[in-house]
């Protein structure tokens, strides 16, 4: 039996069970084929019987043996079977992957094709290659017509003419009865009219769309070497798969050409829809690509090297204008098989085609070949253009923009109609084109309003918050005026008492000494001295009077570190970077502001809890970091008052009374390590301000209170200008927003937000030792942001 192997059946390793089985039953048993070849065993033995191997009805080979040989003929017979159905189901298998390989394939070239032509070529190409086949031709049924037309040919001996009747002939007649044939002797068949002579073997399948037959694929061999039914199959399912997307190509077509009476008013109406000139032109491009059936479609503009741009007078005028103008492709449709042809090309590499595109009536050209100019001819080559319409556009402004259509194939003269259409569309185009360049001026002209508004609005914007900081840096130059003087003014005075109190105490303490001893050279004084001393006390004054002095010392001590307070403070003589103890200034400005500290009615007064560290001075602008330190702590009097306030009015009563000792300003120095900015609150409103130095070259001043906290969408906005929560009139909105202009900008600095409802406010201030060390200082507002709370 064809394709089963006796031999490979008794022998294979796989079934060496078999060879133990046959030498179990009958040891002396030998095989051999059909032929009488041995197999098993060398020689047979003699008086042996003989039972046949048959595979449905025929005989493969005999087992030689006794009895018990039947046994072993039946077996093998049964495996021989079970041998031709695996090679039944291997070949079936095989011509399912080749089916299944043969659509992928196919289905894989033709997917994004749109064209019938490009289309009928692939389909060709892969039945020839699948087949071996030397010709082939693909063909398709004209329209109410009984000519089949080829659209496709491959191979050097074309099977038949360029049209076929189906009348007669064998390809004609096959077509007709819509079954595929195979006809491996063309010259013995009596319908092989119009077959040419050197054709032996033929095989024809019709291109069968449901129950409408639409073209045939026909395929030959010239020599001696027939088609099977297994090729005929291949070529069915191939023409089964290519007659339907065919078919779709040919109605899209039929669709196609019945749109093109109503395109230039679709298109009119689309272009003038969008005034965005980049749509427009899109727009035109694809609608014009569609209609036209092209290869290539695409929009460009004249474009000189060096000037203005071109007008088609210009061009057409002087050799020189054309050959310094180059061309800019901005947008083009295309086969995807097509390289790009978007971008813009020098004068020098597109030879004459500007002052083609310059011609009034447009250029047509059938045949790029025949182009005279080489280099332009070898550019249009090289985007693959075998034949070109276009039709130049010059709008209002003067610029001239060109509709170019190309296409790649076998060259193909436009016809009028074409022709026509184009230049109908572009007519609609230049329309659109000029009212999109009025838009495009109009929109600019707006822009530019709008952006000269928002400069306008800016500087406004600047120049108020100039004027804002102006007042509040007058302000602040006032009050360190008005401290300044007041300062000097009382300083004056006060040292004057100072230093005239040592004189006064010492010449006091001679008088008492002078007084003493008086008393132990008169022992007897007379009444009215006795009187004169009991009436003043003497021995109450001599006691007393030393105290006084040194109260009054105490006194003008305490007038004199007030002073020197407000004068530091105040800071005027100090406009550059100086090296200054920042705990001064914290001081400074808690004596100013030491009014607010106080209980007042049924406020209980704010605590301070002060945690200096060891800064070594730092170099600042004193007065403006006094601005800041003064700023912060209004801010955070102000929320502890209303905080405060909001609690008493909501009836909250606190679990522990105050007392009065406990109702003044409580004002502690903790030298101790830092507490942890939210810690549990206490009952009393209190500020923490903490000082450190981090990172080796910087100092931190950290300012926290226990008022309500700050919202989220309020701290995103904390540092904006004229930015406030508070009442009208109560708060101008710079104080932080000129705060943080102060530490990020002018100290190279960062100040940052810390807070939660309910959980208190923090403040970071953080800024270098030295100013003039560059590399040391990362500013951590760029990495926070302006309102960005610190990590």
């Amino acid at each position: 039996m064809v394709g089963v192997n006796l031999k490979k059946i008794v022998l294979k390793k796989e079934l060496s069970l078999v060879q133990d089985f046959i030498n179990a039953i009958d040891p002396n048993a030998s095989i051999q084929t059909a032929e009488g070849h041995l197999i098993l065993k060398s020689k047979v033995v003699a008086g042996t019987d003989r039972y046949p191997i048959k595979l449905n009805g025929q005989i493969l080979g005999w087992v030689n043996g006794n009895e018990q040989a039947g046994t072993i003929a039946t077996l093998l017979s049964r495996l021989a079977d079970r041998e031709l159905e695996k090679l039944a189901l291997a070949r079936e298998l095989l011509s399912k992957y080749k089916e299944i390989a043969l659509l992928f394939n196919l289905s894989e070239k033709i997917i994004d094709s749109p064209d019938v032509i490009e289309v009928a070529s692939l389909v060709l190409e892969e039945a020839q290659q699948l087949l071996k086949s030397n010709n082939g031709s693909l063909l398709l049924a004209r329209e109410n017509s009984k000519f089949l037309d080829t659209v496709a040919r491959l191979g050097p001996i074309p099977l038949v003419d360029q049209g076929v009747s189906l009348e007669n002939g064998i390809i004609g007649a096959i077509v007709k009865t819509g079954r595929g044939e195979i006809v491996n002797s063309v010259s013995s068949d009596p319908r092989h009219h119009y077959i040419h002579d050197s054709i032996s073997s033929l095989i024809c399948v019709p291109l069968k769309n449901k129950e409408a037959t639409i073209g045939a694929i026909v395929l030959s061999r010239p020599q001696q070497r027939p088609y099977t039914a297994e090729d005929l199959k291949l070529l069915t399912t191939l023409a089964c798969q290519a007659a339907g997307v065919i078919n779709s190509l040919l109605h899209e077509r039929q669709l196609k050409e019945s749109r093109q009476n109503d395109l230039i008013f679709r298109l009119s109406s689309q272009i003038r829809e969008s005034l965005e000139l980049k749509s427009v032109l899109t727009t035109a491009v694809h609608e014009i690509y569609n209609a036209l059936d092209l290869d290539r479609c695409c929009f460009l503009w004249s474009k000189n090297a060096t000037g203005p741009e071109p007008s088609p007078q210009s061009i057409q005028a002087s050799n020189s204008s054309a050959q310094d103008c180059g061309l800019e492709i901005v947008t083009e449709v295309k086969r995807a098989r097509l390289s790009s042809f978007v971008g813009f090309y020098t004068p020098e590499t597109i030879g004459t085609l500007p002052r083609l595109f310059g011609q009034q009536g447009g250029v047509r050209v059938d045949k790029i070949d025949s182009l005279e100019d080489e280099v332009t001819r070898q550019f249009l080559q090289r985007y693959d253009f075998a034949a070109l319409l276009a039709v130049p556009i010059q709008t209002r402004s003067g610029r001239i923009g060109v509709v170019c259509c190309g296409r790649s194939h076998q060259p193909n003269p436009w016809s009028e109609a074409e022709a026509a259409l184009l230049k109908a569309i572009t007519n609609q185009l230049a329309i659109a084109l000029d009212q999109a360049e009025l838009y495009n001026h109009s929109r600019k002209t707006a822009q530019l309003a709008e952006d000269k508004a928002q400069q306008l609005e800016a500087t406004l914007d600047a120049l108020q918050q100039a004027q804002f900081q102006l007042l509040q840096s007058e302000k602040m130059s006032s009050i360190g005026q008005m401290v300044a003087g007041i300062a000097h003014e009382i300083n004056n005075p006060v040292n004057f008492i100072h230093g005239n109190l040592e004189y006064l105490k010492s010449y006091t303490q001679n008088l008492l000494h002078l007084i003493q001893l008086y008393q132990q050279e008169c022992g007897a004084p007379s009444q009215l001295l006795q009187k004169a001393i009991k009436d003043i006390d003497l021995d109450f004054f001599i006691n007393d009077a030393p105290k006084v002095f040194k109260s009054m010392v105490m006194g003008t001590d305490r007038i004199r570190e007030i002073v020197l307070s407000l004068k530091n403070f105040s800071r005027l003589d100090q406009a550059e970077f100086k090296r200054v103890d920042i705990h001064e200034g914290i001081d400074s400005t808690l004596l100013i502001l030491g009014h607010r500290l106080k209980p007042s009615g049924k406020f209980p007064g704010i605590e301070i809890i002060k945690t200096y560290g060891e800064i070594p001075p730092v170099e600042c602008h004193p007065g403006q970091l006094n601005q800041v330190f003064m700023n912060i702590l209004a801010n955070a009097i102000d929320a502890l008052e209303a905080s405060w306030s909001n609690r008493q009015k909501s009836g909250i009563q606190e679990q522990s009374t105050i007392s009065s000792a406990e109702a003044q300003l409580h004002v502690k120095n903790n030298t101790s390590s830092p507490p942890s900015s939210f810690s549990p609150q206490p009952t009393l409103p209190h500020i923490t301000i903490q000082t450190q130095q981090v990172r080796s070259h910087h100092v931190q001043i950290r300012i926290a209170d226990n008022g309500p906290g700050i919202s989220g969408a309020v701290q995103v906005k904390l540092f904006d200008p004229f930015f406030t929560t508070k009442e009208v009139g109560k708060g101008t909105g710079l104080g932080l927003s000129i705060s943080y202009q102060i530490i990020t900008e002018r100290h190279r600095g960062s100040l940052t937000c810390q807070s939660e409802l309910g959980h208190g406010t923090e403040f970071f201030i953080e800024i270098p030792l030295q100013q003039n060390n560059q590399g040391d200082h990362i500013s951590q507002a760029k990495s926070t942001g302006k309102n960005g709370a610190k990590s």
